[in-house]
């Protein structure tokens, strides 16, 4: 009998031991199912149609239509100043001048020897006229004494003075009633064609020709002492507004340093750069709206030139875009927006662009029908925007989306939604009061899900 007793203890034990072991096991298989079914909290989102416009936006500069260093174009001290920084001035208006006193030296010299080269060319002429007379006269005198050689008869009024000096003997014979011998007849017609040279050597020009190069190098060196004096007084190259005046008087000008600048700010212009990717978007005479933001305006603007070439250590295409309607309040540099309507299709499925998830290639979102689960849906995708993808197939017109807490799910997932969209949907238990919650409250949420 002691030994029954002893038994009943240990049988207790034993059963107490297996109810707990069984109330754990149930208790781990509970656990279980709650990590393999988790309800991810998320926002959704209603597909719907319309038309897909793009707006790309480009940074540049505001830039002067016109812009032009001035420049001396000689090196001299500063005379006067005709303008200040500020001043509107006409293409052809007097700016600056600078002392002209070498360049009136210079002149003067010049035209000395311009005088003289001109003295010097009429010297040249009268003494041809005098040489040709004279070979004239004694080609006939030759001419003459041949004659009388030829007939032998001296011509009467001929006096001995007036026969060329290799004649006169021969013209004394004729006068003692001699007869000219063959070496007289020669002798007389090689007078002739001496004479005859002497004349063609009388009507020479190379004289005078060299007397005029003489006159046209003075005239030229007239006409740049006269230049030199006129850039002594710096006019305005364009109209334009006089901006970096850095030179006053008494100082000394110099071709290499910029005396001011002249801006026209009529038409101001906008510089962009682009890639060779935007090219396609863009052309001339296209419509762009230009915001300034430093005093928040925007102004219409239209592009006037795409460069052909990249600029220089760069892939980009610099484009102009001229503003219309500017007002005096714009200056050169200003910080520009450029918005460029790039895109438009036909009316089509539109999807927001955070709904969509690229992975491997393929692009899906995660769709819901029943506002309790989701489904993963592969989507075909036609233009995009900063707020919407374009769709081909995949999406119809009124479905649902998910387009926060996307990245926790999967195919068939639990989904809690969050934001009141539809009545259909509004009648799930666990709806957040505040009908909002941020990313990290779903990171946080899925966290505790799993």
């Amino acid at each position: 009998m002691v030994v029954k007793k002893s038994i009943w203890p240990i049988f207790i034990i034993m059963i107490m031991i297996l109810v707990g072991c069984n109330s754990e096991t149930t208790d781990n298989q509970v656990s279980a199912d709650e990590e393999i079914l988790p309800i991810h909290p998320v926002e959704i989102s209603e597909v719907t149609t319309g038309e897909l416009t793009s707006e790309l936006t480009l940074t540049g500069n505001v830039m002067a239509g016109s812009h032009m260093v001035v420049l001396p174009m000689l090196t001299g001290e500063v005379k006067a100043v005709h303008i200040k920084n500020g001043d509107t001035v006409q293409r052809g208006d007097m700016l600056i001048e600078l002392d002209a006193t070498d360049m009136e030296l210079s002149i003067a010299q010049a035209t000395a020897g311009l005088e003289a080269a001109q003295a010097s060319l009429t010297s040249a002429k009268n003494m041809r006229e005098q040489s040709v007379k004279q070979a004239e006269l004694q080609l006939k005198q030759a001419k003459d004494m041949y004659d009388m050689v030829a007939n032998a008869k001296a011509p009467e009024n001929t006096a001995l003075a007036d026969v060329p000096e290799e004649l006169q003997g021969v013209f004394a014979s004729l006068l003692g009633g001699n007869m000219p011998t063959e070496q007289d007849k020669n002798q007389a017609k090689t007078a002739v064609k001496q004479a005859e040279m002497g004349l063609e050597q009388a009507k020479a020009t190379d004289q005078i020709k060299a007397a005029e190069l003489s006159v046209k190098q003075a005239e030229i060196s007239k006409q740049m002492a006269e230049q030199q004096k006129s850039h002594s007084v710096v006019t305005a190259p364009m109209s334009g507004q006089v901006t970096g005046l850095s030179v006053s008087v008494g100082e000394m000008a110099s071709p290499q340093a910029p005396l001011m600048q002249l801006v026209q700010m009529d038409t101001p212009i906008v510089e962009v750069q682009v890639n060779e990717t935007m090219l396609p978007n863009l052309e001339e005479g296209q419509t762009v709206a230009v915001h300034i933001r430093s005093f928040n305006q925007t102004y219409e603007g239209n592009i006037r030139h795409i460069s052909l070439i990249p600029a220089e250590q760069s892939r980009s295409y610099p484009v102009e875009i001229e503003l219309a309607k500017a007002d005096s309040s714009l200056r050169v540099g200003m910080l520009a927006e450029v918005k460029v309507d790039t895109v438009s299709f036909t009316e089509q499925v539109l999807v927001p662009v955070e709904a969509v998830i690229e992975e491997n290639g393929e692009q899906f979102v995660y769709v819901t029908s029943d506002g309790e689960s989701v489904e993963l849906r592969i989507i075909t995708t036609n233009g995009e925007t900063r707020e919407w993808f374009g769709v081909d197939n995949g999406l119809s017109d009124g479905e649902y989306v998910v387009v926060k807490g996307v990245h926790q799910l999967y195919d068939g997932a639990l989904v809690n939604i969050r934001n009141d969209i539809d009545p259909t949907f509004n009648q799930q238990a666990d709806i957040n009061e505040d009908n909002e919650i941020t990313e990290d409250e779903y990171d946080e949420s899925s966290v505790k899900g799993n």
